[in-house]
């Protein structure tokens, strides 16, 4: 029995390294796409709009993936994708595109670590930083530190949702709370982007220094709780191991 599961657990680590092969190469050629999208861009930025506009449901679907990956691989900061998405579709229908696109990003990336473990996590993450995180090591609180952490603006939520994948919170319960969470952030982002399509660089600058000081500050927030959480949980143990030393006493 021993035997079978010593054989599985490199199995296991085989598919793992795999899957982190195929997500690299894709990782890869969706960086040179990216590169050469933007330079396209950035060089002639009506005619991309235009192109686009000729074929919106293909830019769309086009967009969705690229929030998805960005879930899961983290290549950019997500504002960037939303600020383009802003930009390129305007504000809500930008708010909307990159949500789907985050929600298939997330289950995928929940599911992928739920089949292939710790392991494919630490890949990305160092263990240390994952092992940290409050939504790990608080159960009964998780679902509010959850909702909490991704209203936040400027909070990693990447990591979050491959920390997330390491627990038993529901993929419907974590779409439904993080969806609404996320939701303030990401219109604020992309109304910043739609503003420079519009080309009311007044409004677009406005709605950018207020992103950049909500994240600030949320990323401030977000050490402050973290600091605290580790403070208590040393306190949590010792109370704890202090509690079973007097019961062995008593007995």
């Amino acid at each position: 029995m021993s035997d079978r599961k010593a054989s599985k657990a490199p199995m296991k680590k085989a598919k793992a390294s795999l899957m982190l092969s195929i997500v690299s190469a894709v990782f890869l050629a969706l960086t040179v796409l990216g590169l050469w999208l933007m330079r396209q861009y950035l060089s002639d930025p009506e005619a991309v709009r235009a192109r686009i506009g000729e074929h919106y449901v293909l830019g769309a679907i086009a967009l969705i993936i690229i929030s998805a990956v960005q879930v899961v691989l983290a290549l950019v900061p997500s504002e960037v994708v939303e600020i383009a998405a802003g930009y390129v579709f305007g504000s809500w229908t930008g708010a909307l595109l990159c949500l789907v696109g985050i929600v298939l990003g997330s289950c995928s990336t929940i599911l992928l670590v739920r089949k292939y473990g710790s392991k494919f996590v630490y890949a990305f993450y160092p263990k240390e930083k994952i092992d940290s995180l409050p939504i790990i090591n608080d159960p009964p609180k998780r679902n509010l530190l959850t909702f909490i952490l991704f209203v936040i603006p400027g909070t990693p939520k990447d990591l979050f949702t491959y920390a997330i994948g390491l627990t038993s919170m529901s993929i419907p319960l974590y779409i439904a709370l993080t969806s609404v969470a996320r939701f303030p952030s990401v219109i604020l982002s992309t109304v910043s982007g739609s503003a420079a399509g519009e080309e009311n660089y007044t409004k677009a600058i406005i709605f950018a220094v207020i992103t950049a000081a909500v994240s600030g500050i949320g990323l401030l927030l977000y050490r402050i709780l973290t600091r605290r959480i580790r403070q208590q949980r040393p306190d949590e143990e010792g109370s704890v191991a202090k509690s079973r030393k007097n019961l062995r006493k008593k007995f």
